[in-house]
């Protein structure tokens, strides 16, 4: 009998583990699907926070247009900064004043708040047009930035990390843009 009543126990033993791991196993899958789940609503709510949209000045038709996108949010400006670059640079297309497969290689400041907007060797090799179209494309990249970004003053564009006289053979660039766009940019009616 002493067999039977072992039996008996080991039995009821093991129904009463295998419930309560049943019970465990199943409540951390519904508590893993409810943390899932919580982590999609917050991300649902936050969607709309984490990104913004930011001003492009695309030269077209002899003009700029300005056009919004929604880009990833960034806190600090020269990510800012970056991020507008790149998503300016996707723009281009055959016949455009933007020339393609432009590669953004750096963002700098000085303490005057100047940036230096380092690019590859592609925006000069690349570049098929004449004065007009190079005073377009270098309004529309200084439009650009000077519209989307508070701290900024003046724009200095570098070619594979060096200064460079021209990007088209028609418009010095080796100072500054702000005195060679002229007035009437938005940096310029923002300092006003």
């Amino acid at each position: 009998m002493n067999n039977r009543l072992v039996w008996i126990l080991l039995i009821i033993t093991f129904f009463i583990a295998g419930a309560a791991g049943s019970y465990f196993v199943m409540r951390y899958f519904d508590t893993n699907a409810e943390v899932q789940q919580q982590k999609e609503d917050r991300k649902e709510q936050t969607q709309g926070q984490d990104f913004m949209t930011v001003k492009l000045f695309i030269p077209k038709g002899g003009k700029l247009e300005a056009t919004d996108i929604s880009m990833q949010r960034r806190s600090k400006s020269l990510s800012l900064a970056e991020g507008i670059m790149e998503e300016f640079f996707k723009k281009a297309e055959k016949g455009s004043y933007i020339p393609e497969n432009v590669k953004l290689l750096g963002i700098y400041r000085d303490q005057e708040q100047t940036l230096y907007l380092e690019l590859s060797d592609e925006i000069r090799r690349n570049f098929h047009g004449d004065a007009f179209s190079e005073y377009m494309l270098l309004k529309a990249i200084y439009e650009t930035l000077a519209s989307n970004l508070q701290d900024f003053q003046d724009l200095k564009i570098l070619i594979d990390g060096k200064e460079t006289d021209t990007l088209g053979g028609h418009i010095q660039i080796r100072h500054p843009l702000r005195s060679i766009l002229g007035p009437g940019s938005a940096a310029e009616s923002r300092t006003s």
